[in-house]
């Protein structure tokens, strides 16, 4: 019995599997192609398009980036007024609000 084991785990070690079955190499090739891919990537020139695509993306960050910041603008102009108007009261009577709508 004790012979039969050690033969079991020398073919083990040299088929690369674990006890359990389970190969130990599974999913290093798909590893090392990714890696290989990005190294690749990383050492080559961009091409036109891709050059041109990237500086689309910036321009698009940047356009949205000034969209947001315009937009962050006109809201606080909007809370700033609505404060002068209600002196800083959040709900007014029925009253005050008919009588802010007939000064406009």
């Amino acid at each position: 019995m004790g012979e039969r084991r050690e033969t079991d785990e020398r073919t083990r070690a040299r088929d690369g599997t674990t006890q359990d079955g389970t190969i130990k190499s599974f999913g290093k090739g798909i590893l090392n192609e990714a890696e290989a891919k990005k190294k690749n990537e990383s050492s080559r020139q961009k091409s036109a398009i891709e050059i041109m695509a990237e500086h689309e993306r910036e321009k698009q960050r940047a356009k949205e980036e000034r969209r947001a910041a315009k937009e962050a603008k006109k809201q606080a102009r909007i809370e700033k007024e609505e404060f002068e108007r209600t002196g800083g009261q959040v709900k007014m009577s029925k009253k005050e609000r008919r009588r802010l709508e007939l000064e406009e």
